[in-house]
């Protein structure tokens, strides 16, 4: 065979490898075309959770993405109608667990005086209502309470009945957290947002910024995860 005859034979081969690849490239896209249109519609029924590194606890209902995807916890089914309230979020009072935990929350709240709608909304966005979350800074339970604040109120470090921290009991926990919470609305005057800022990032972080929400994304996000429960729940 020629070395013209070689050249149109590899060219030839080369077109034909390409030809193929381009196949493969084109049905993986529409797979992951695919993939995207129908994710949201398979999962839309379903809740998941997730901690950050900051603490911070994240929940959602569209699959996040695979970097993303790390430590989520799938929480389970709700009905697809709950989903998503007039303002667009996750509707607290339909996350699994809620019906658990609401009566610990409003008797907590009830012994501070505070809204117990307040309340809830804050143990919605700090646990998804999982009264054995724990994150990866140590916050406890329903309200995710850090244990120098559970000892700061009396509950120390001491294993409850099931080896766990005393703080984690559900209405142990909602007693602390609410505490807590009550007491950052005296010291920031009755201003829900900074109380919570506080509660996320500590009532120094607060003060060092001048009384004003720290400029940290993570609690920017979670004040605004707070109050669009909040508001919900007053609809």
């Amino acid at each position: 065979m020629t070395s013209q005859s070689l050249l149109r034979q590899d060219k030839a081969e080369r077109g034909v490898r390409h030809r193929r690849t381009a196949l493969r490239r084109w049905g993986a896209l529409c797979l992951a075309l695919l993939a995207g249109l129908t994710a949201p519609f398979a999962w839309a029924n379903q809740i998941w959770e997730f901690v950050d590194g900051d603490g911070v606890t994240h929940i959602g209902n569209v699959p996040p993405s695979a970097a993303a995807s790390r430590g989520v916890v799938w929480l389970g089914q709700v009905p697809a109608a709950s989903l998503k309230g007039k303002g667009g979020s996750v509707s607290a009072t339909r996350l699994p667990g809620y019906e658990d935990v609401k009566q610990h929350l409003e008797d907590a709240a009830a012994a501070q005086s505070l809204d117990p709608a307040f309340v809830i909304a804050v143990a919605a966005a700090e646990s998804a209502f999982n009264v054995k979350a724990v994150s990866r800074k140590g916050a406890l339970g329903l309200m995710q309470v850090m244990p120098a604040t559970a000892e700061r109120y009396g509950v120390a470090a001491r294993p409850s009945s099931a080896g766990e921290h005393a703080a984690m009991e559900p209405k142990v926990n909602a007693q602390i957290g609410t505490r807590y919470l009550a007491d950052l609305l005296r010291m920031f005057d009755g201003d829900k947002e900074l109380a919570l800022a506080a509660y996320n990032a500590g009532e120094g972080a607060v003060l060092k910024y001048g009384r004003q929400i720290p400029p940290y994304p993570e609690t920017q996000q979670y004040v605004e995860k707070v109050m669009r429960f909040y508001r919900s729940l007053l609809r």
